[in-house]
């Protein structure tokens, strides 16, 4: 048996999914940020979610990465404005009973 000659290293090789380029999506980081600081701010959160919808979008369509950011910055936002629908209301209440708006 011949042994065939030293040509030098293999080629690298590529881990991960053929032909997929890992491109990253400026506007769904920025969603995601607008949406998480709506927990000390509501104002935030509706350009959080507009921006999480076309960030979405744009994934879709593959024009963009971050597709799952995108989807966790409108989540982030609807919860959030859950949240501030629930706890206003109750708030209200409690400074209401303890004479608050007399």
């Amino acid at each position: 048996m011949a042994q065939q000659p030293f040509d030098g290293f293999p080629p690298h090789q590529q881990y991960g999914f053929p032909n997929q380029q890992s491109r990253a999506s400026g506007m769904a980081a920025a969603a995601l940020i607008f949406s998480l600081f709506g927990l000390f701010g509501l104002v935030s959160v509706i350009p959080g979610i507009v921006m999480g919808h076309v960030a979405f979008a744009k994934a879709r369509r593959g024009e963009a990465g971050g597709k799952s950011m995108a989807l966790a910055a409108f989540v982030v936002g609807y919860l959030i404005i859950i949240l501030y629908a629930i706890a206003i209301p109750v708030l209200l209440n409690i400074a209401a009973k303890q004479g608050a708006f007399r």
